[in-house]
């Protein structure tokens, strides 16, 4: 798949002079993939803490509940 980004002049250049051209879609790849682990990762660790707090799961239950209430 093809996808086209902008990048500024100055990140651009930098990027073709210190790359070579048959490396940058590999890079770039490990670089997207690098970056969308850690935030599956975080959003990973936001539900975790969310499951464990209590007082969020009671507030859940309230609207879970008025909800029930008010679909019969």
């Amino acid at each position: 798949m093809r996808i086209t980004l902008s990048i500024p002049d100055p990140v651009a250049r930098r990027f073709q002079t210190a790359v070579p051209a048959r490396q940058r879609s590999r890079l770039v790849t490990k670089l997207i993939e690098a970056e969308l682990e850690k935030e599956e990762s975080a959003l990973a660790k936001a539900c975790q803490s969310a499951n464990r707090d209590h007082a969020l799961a009671g507030e859940i239950e309230d609207w879970q509940a008025f909800e029930d209430d008010h679909n019969e």
